[in-house]
């Protein structure tokens, strides 16, 4: 396996302390020590903190891109559907610092504003994309007028059910987090389930108990 180059190890642990501690918590005299390299080696490839944000984004968006795809009409819509959850749950545990300290982060980066922006539109549409490809393939009967409400429900529950659980005081690690959402997600579609897939959907949602 080929050496990590210095800019690379610098976004990798940026990211990883940034998700642990929150960006607002995290020095580049952090990142620099994390990294083993000197502040003045740090500053070499990131003259600013702005700087790592910046390449931490493009990663995000670069993984977001992968997810933000049309469902396939020829595969099964259930799988489709379920593989989507999977990985915006992915996508969104690896760079949860961005849905952390929200306010201190937009207030702070203009840039972020804009991924979070361009990032939530595109997720809608494509939630609703699934949605009425679950309901063309016979699992969900649901209305145009409802379709709307399930997918911002959806979307809702998935960017921000880390943060209601801190919040309550039932914040969890990152694979119960991701549990909680995954049922989640399926209690808000299960009531618009057809016979013929309720039974299929209920599984599921066992599964998911922790």
């Amino acid at each position: 396996m080929p050496k990590q180059d210095t800019r690379t190890r610098i976004l990798l642990t940026s990211l990883q302390l940034f998700n642990e501690f929150g960006e607002p918590n995290t020095t580049t005299n952090d990142i620099a020590d994390a990294t083993d390299i000197s502040p003045g080696n740090l500053h070499y490839h990131f003259r600013r903190k702005s700087d790592l944000i910046d390449g931490l984004l493009a990663e995000f968006q670069a993984d977001a891109r992968s997810l933000l795809v049309a469902p396939n009409e020829a595969n099964n819509a259930i799988d489709e559907f379920w593989g989507f959850i999977h990985l915006l749950l992915e996508t969104l545990a690896a760079y949860r610092f961005l849905y952390r300290d929200i306010e201190t982060l937009r207030a702070a980066y203009p840039q972020v504003a804009r991924a979070q922006s361009g990032f939530s539109k595109a997720l809608l549409g494509s939630t609703e994309l699934h949605i009425r490809s679950l309901r063309s393939s016979g699992v969900l009967q649901i209305s145009d007028s409802e379709v709307g409400d399930v997918c911002r429900n959806l979307v809702v529950v998935a960017l921000f059910s880390e943060r209601f659980d801190t919040m309550s005081g039932r914040a969890a690690a990152a694979d119960v987090t991701a549990l909680r959402i995954a049922r989640a997600v399926l209690s808000i579609i299960l009531p618009y389930a057809t016979v013929a897939a309720t039974p299929l959907l209920q599984a599921l949602t066992e599964q998911y108990r922790n």
